[in-house]
């Protein structure tokens, strides 16, 4: 999958579904996505289907090679990021968090 695909994605989240005029996910399937389904314990961090509904300022789908689809929805930004094979993506978020949202209009 590539950025652009992942930031497609994104934009689907962000508009609850919709794509221009067109609802093709269900708004009701994107709000159940985004709740709290179970909670990573060593980190006491929430996590919905597929994304991790707390992260940042808004909420992410991370993949363990360091992938992620980073959602504000107060400012109406989506980051995709595809990278090489990497542990951890938490640093991802910290960039886009300290570098990309601030400067984000």
């Amino acid at each position: 999958m590539t950025s652009t695909d992942m930031a497609k994605i994104g934009a689907l989240y962000l508009d609850m579904g919709k794509w221009g005029d067109k609802q093709i996910v269900p708004q009701k399937w994107i709000t159940q996505s985004l709740k709290t389904h179970s909670t990573w314990d060593e980190l006491q961090l929430p996590y919905g289907y597929m994304w991790w509904p707390k992260i940042g300022n808004g909420y992410a789908a991370m993949g363990d090679s360091g992938n992620v689809i980073y959602i504000n929805p107060q400012k109406k930004l989506v980051v995709s990021i595809a990278s090489l094979f990497k542990p951890t993506a938490k640093d991802r978020v910290a960039f886009i968090t300290k570098y990309i949202e601030p400067v984000w209009l």
